[in-house]
């Protein structure tokens, strides 16, 4: 597979990324901001995830309005979504309207009025946000999960803040660590489409060659896990339930054995626990594990759904998995098929201009280089079943398990303490 990619970096340290994909009829553009909640101070939690929303209130050239009608017109879609490591904002758009959407977010980027009426409106639409997290059991199960794995460390901070740190935002706060954080060192803008890469570098050039270049370094020390169990009382049908261990970071080597083990155990519907405890004893609809790694640490994340008279027996039947494959080892042909599965998935996805441009901002980010596809499937054909094992015996011992139980008390559900 031949991949046109460039980069460049501008003097202030703004990178201009491009993949160009002559066959495509569309372009996604994103201005990516290494800074996300990972690196806001405890008083400001959420501070990431409000510019996000402010950025879409109105600039000295374009009301709200306008920027939300400015892609429709032509048939785009405009989005941003904020991360524990990033904040992106992006577009997608046919090729010819490329330069109308990188004009947009950069005005957006630049020239935000940040009036105090849209600050007070975005966090009233935050604080709602945040009340629907709370009504999604299956999603705030995992972020009480982060927040008690990593407790103390900033990556275990939900990305969305609290109610008391949202409320306490003000325009001058956001202001100050925005000017600290929207540096052009941090800044990078990656295009995937049928572009090309030098008519984007010299827009780019042209609208963020000012931008300050320099910001706060933003290291942060690995986080420790602290096994644990919660329970989480909520008046809901089913009894929500995440076990988590500690995973291994984007930097690791590790990773690869890892995405392995998580795809054999609950990543697909052939997975074991997927077959043992759905498709062979119907005790969840949903079943899955989840490896979840950032530049500093990660995790593996088992969830399911199921009804208070099962929930026990369902984190039984989890364990016995973890141990079955601690006693016993995967098997080769299990890591053959799932070595299979990984390659084609990926590819699979990467069909798409916006997962093409999201891989090479996130392996630009990781890594300082765009890892190769030819690359990560010889990395991935490497994963050999006695990698797989080692990795499992580091870190599915019982000593290593953290459980969060959320969901009505329900008659059958042994007391799990906190």
């Amino acid at each position: 597979m031949t991949e046109r990619i460039f980069c460049d970096r501008l003097p202030n340290g703004v990178r201009v990324l491009t993949e160009e994909i002559p066959y495509v009829l569309s372009a996604t553009v994103g201005i990516w901001v290494a800074v996300g909640s990972a690196h806001e101070p405890p008083a400001l939690s959420g501070a990431c995830h409000a510019l996000e929303h402010i950025l879409f209130k109105g600039t000295r050239q374009r009301s709200a309005r306008d920027i939300a009608e400015t892609l429709d017109a032509v048939g785009g879609q405009l989005n941003a979504f904020t991360d524990k490591e990033f904040t992106c904002y992006h577009a997608k758009v046919l090729s010819e309207h490329l330069p109308l959407a990188v004009d947009l977010l950069c005005d957006m980027l630049l020239n935000s009025l940040f009036r105090p009426a849209d600050i007070r409106l975005e966090k009233r639409v935050i604080l709602e946000e945040i009340r629907q997290i709370e009504d999604e059991p299956d999603e705030l199960v995992h972020d009480l999960l982060l927040q008690r794995m990593w407790q103390g460390h900033p990556l275990g901070r939900p990305v969305i803040g609290t109610r008391g740190t949202v409320r306490a935002l003000d325009r001058d706060r956001l202001l100050e660590f925005m000017s600290q954080h929207y540096t052009g060192d941090r800044v990078l803008v990656a295009t995937a489409g049928n572009v090309r890469h030098q008519d984007v570098l010299a827009q780019v050039s042209d609208l963020l060659g000012e931008l300050p270049p320099t910001g706060h370094p933003s290291t942060l020390p690995p986080p420790r896990s602290v096994p644990f169990t919660r329970r989480v009382t909520r008046d809901t049908e089913q009894v929500h339930l995440c076990l988590g261990v500690p995973g291994y970071s984007q930097l690791q080597a590790e990773r690869y054995p890892l995405a392995v083990l998580d795809t054999l155990l609950g990543g697909a519907s052939s997975s074991r626990l997927f077959q043992e405890i759905r498709e062979k004893r119907g005790l969840a609809y949903t079943i899955g594990s989840c490896a979840l790694s950032y530049r500093d640490g990660g995790v593996l994340a088992i969830y399911a759904g199921t009804s208070p008279d099962t929930a026990d027996q369902v984190l039984d039947l989890v364990r016995q998995e973890f141990d079955r494959v601690l006693d016993e080892g995967v098997q080769e042909r299990e890591v053959e098929q799932v070595r299979s599965q990984l390659k084609g998935s990926m590819l699979l996805a990467l069909e798409g201009t916006g997962a093409r441009m999201t891989r090479i901002a996130k392996s630009q980010f990781y890594f300082g280089r765009v890892i190769p596809i030819e690359e990560i499937v010889r990395d991935i054909d490497r994963v050999t079943t006695d990698d797989v094992n080692r990795v499992a015996r580091a870190i599915l011992p019982a000593e290593n398990t953290s459980v969060v139980v959320l969901g009505p008390r329900g008659k059958g559900l042994r007391r799990r303490r906190a």
